[in-house]
């Protein structure tokens, strides 16, 4: 009977997905079984409002302070596509090398961060298209700004630790510790609270950065990816890849209270500025889809 591990195995390889052969590889190298979690909910689908044509292989997405505009990387083409969310039509497309990953938009809307993990870099891009790139021999798989735009957190899935530093990758601010795989970061609004995905053990951390210290975890169902946090803290949105569903997480019960399903091998995810849409990344639709909350 084939494994979770035969299933992630076979979709990255026929998507050339190298950074998530590197994620299996060091998994079964610390000879890691996956199992899967069952929802303990039942929720009714949610309504697609509509469903966004935005390239080959999306993977991460963010969206501007004013709502107005969607980045999405997609990791096959070497770019980001920018998406004017008034018609929903693609307006610009950002030439970046290496496949990209994570990204995340500045609070003040100016420019983006981009993590590349099969070369190392942190991006840059001056938006509207000036891209600049910082190597700092890591591999970063996850990125999110600070509320303040002062602090970058990436996400060093094969190291097991979230480091926090600038927008040029030079800064050593703190390092988090004690992670298991992390994949996706978010940061709760008042910079209090860190949530990082442990993709291979189902589960959402919760850092204390006062302390830069896990203080609890949050069981979640199999293959937790990305991770949005809405404006006012009170939900996480995590999606599991590549199993088509989105998990909801009210933060102060620290639980599951919601699960959407959706298609498509569900990545990155990010929440509207106003909260009423959820985006969410179709890695093999070439797609993103636009949820009503």
């Amino acid at each position: 009977m084939a494994t979770e591990h035969d299933r992630r195995d076979r979709l990255a390889a026929e998507r050339g997905d190298t950074p998530l052969v590197r994620l299996l590889d060091a998994a079964r190298d610390r000879g890691l079984q996956v199992t899967r979690t069952p929802n303990t909910t039942t929720p009714p689908a949610p309504v697609t409002v509509t469903t966004i044509r935005v390239g080959e292989s999306p993977h991460s997405v963010a969206v501007s302070p004013d709502g107005s505009r969607l980045y999405v990387s997609d990791f096959k083409a070497d770019s980001v596509v920018v998406v004017d969310l008034s018609d929903e039509e693609i307006v610009d497309t950002i030439a970046v090398d290496g496949g990209p990953y994570g990204t995340a938009v500045a609070p003040d809307g100016t420019r983006l961060h981009v993590a590349v993990p099969d070369t190392e870099l942190l991006l840059k891009v001056e938006l509207p298209d000036d891209v600049s790139a910082s190597h700092f021999g890591h591999a970063p798989y996850g990125v999110a700004a600070g509320p303040d735009g002062r602090r970058v957190y990436l996400a060093l899935a094969l190291e097991d630790r979230v480091w926090v530093t600038d927008q040029f990758a030079m800064s050593d601010f703190a390092t988090v510790h004690g992670l298991d795989f992390p994949v996706g970061v978010a940061v709760s609004p008042d910079e209090n609270y860190l949530y990082v995905t442990h993709y291979f053990s189902d589960q959402v951390a919760v850092v204390d950065l006062e302390r830069t210290t896990v203080i609890s975890t949050i069981p979640v169902s199999d293959g937790p990816y990305g991770v949005a946090v809405s404006r006012d803290g009170a939900r996480l949105y995590v999606a599991h890849f590549p199993f088509d569903t989105v998990s909801v997480i009210d933060t102060a019960r620290g639980e599951v209270v919601d699960t959407m399903p959706v298609g498509g091998g569900p990545r990155g995810v990010a929440v509207s500025p106003d909260g009423t849409r959820l985006y969410v990344t179709n890695f093999f639709a070439g797609t993103v889809s636009v949820i009503r909350l």
